[in-house]
């Protein structure tokens, strides 16, 4: 078997760990620097700290807190060229996916022409160059893009999610403080979860997975089977937080190099659709993840199944071992609170133009098996009933 193993970004993680912003970032030969978040991070009080630490290190520092949800390119335009007239030698992102993929994005602009759409992932597409020193905070246990190394964008001229990869999307240095993570509230923790589930689950049964990927995807399904629902209970138990920001940390990891199919494409396409949270979009489709690799990975259904502690007895045909451990994350999620597809509003008749939106997503090609629209309508349909 040949494959990858990458280790792209530096990180600094554990309780405090942002307390070291300034120093870290003065030590990466920063002058003037762009502090990218959105309103709520800057409500809750966790910007302000960011900032007075790299202006005790004599750093100059500009902000932009404009951050949208699923980031439009409008909106990372219009940052990008406020960090390009500012000429900030430096990016930091504070924040959930949305914030930290635009400072990705922004980064791209700093070292390259814009806009952002001249950098949208197609094989053989336009590279970039390098950007600026970029450290990325975040606030939540879930999206791991501070040590991903795709940006995701919301291309608003055909309203669909397109990725941005290249030298400028990774960190140089990511700094992972679960202190952090304890304004989130419950419905927020219970999504930015799953998604960590997601990005594990999808990555462990990904066309390109491998040994070391497996492996931290194992210990990132155990860890949040075994604290998410402790954290959505109790914002302030560290212990549940940092093993959350932990299974987050590993579950990027994973997918950086077997990358997520299934959950993603739904996640990505719900949210294109219909605006629904991207974290809860990918937990609602990780039932039908399980229904469409048990046929094919049958030891790998029983390992999820075990680590979430689920009881499956001893010799079950594949379809039944798949139909327990689907039941079993769907009663997991519904635990924590996350909502199905009818409690979104979403009707049975949206569901043909999902299935058809999944299979042009770029997620979608990392299925291991070959699903044709209406199988992938097959699952949602049995998903939606579940």
């Amino acid at each position: 078997m040949l494959f990858t193993i990458s280790a792209k970004s530096t990180v600094l993680f554990g309780e405090h760990a942002s307390g070291q912003v300034g120093e870290k970032t003065k030590a990466l030969g920063c002058s003037k620097v762009i502090c990218i978040y959105d309103k709520g991070v800057k409500d809750a009080g966790i910007v302000d700290s960011i900032v007075k630490n790299l202006e005790n290190a004599g750093l100059k520092v500009v902000q932009y807190g404009g951050v949208l949800p699923d980031p439009p390119d409008t909106m990372i335009n219009e940052c990008g060229e406020f960090a390009r007239k500012e000429m900030v030698d430096g990016v930091i992102g504070v924040g959930g996916g949305s914030t930290l993929d635009t400072a990705k994005s922004v980064n791209v602009m700093l070292g390259n022409p814009g806009p952002i759409g001249n950098y949208y992932f197609v094989p053989g597409g336009p590279e970039h160059k390098p950007g600026r020193p970029l450290i990325l905070i975040p606030t939540t246990a879930g999206t791991a893009s501070e040590i991903t190394y795709v940006s995701v964008v919301t291309n608003t001229a055909t309203g669909r999610k397109s990725g941005v990869k290249g030298a400028a999307t990774i960190a140089s240095l990511a700094i992972v403080d679960p202190l952090l993570t304890i304004a989130m509230p419950p419905k927020l923790t219970a999504a930015t979860g799953m998604d960590t589930f997601s990005h594990a689950l999808e990555a462990y049964t990904s066309a390109g997975h491998n040994i070391m990927s497996d492996l931290l995807a194992e210990k990132a399904i155990e860890l949040v089977a075994q604290n998410l629902p402790k954290a959505v209970k109790n914002g302030s138990d560290i212990e549940a937080r940092t093993n959350m920001s932990f299974a987050c940390l590993i579950a990027g990891m994973s997918f950086n190099d077997a990358t997520p199919h299934f959950g993603h494409a739904f996640g990505h396409t719900l949210g294109s659709l219909h605006h629904i949270p991207h974290g809860v979009g990918c937990a609602i489709a990780q039932p039908g993840v399980i229904q469409i690799v048990a046929g094919t990975m049958r030891d790998k259904v029983r390992r999820t199944g075990e680590l979430m502690g689920l009881d499956l007895g001893k010799d079950l045909a594949p379809a039944e071992l798949g139909r327990r451990v689907s039941e079993g994350i769907a009663s997991f999620s519904k635990t924590i609170g996350l909502p199905t597809l009818k409690e979104l509003n979403i009707k049975e008749a949206d569901l043909p133009a999902l299935a058809e939106g999944m299979t042009k997503d770029v997620c979608f090609r990392f299925l291991p098996v070959t699903l044709e629209v209406r199988d992938v309508l097959n699952v949602l349909q049995r998903v939606y009933s579940s």
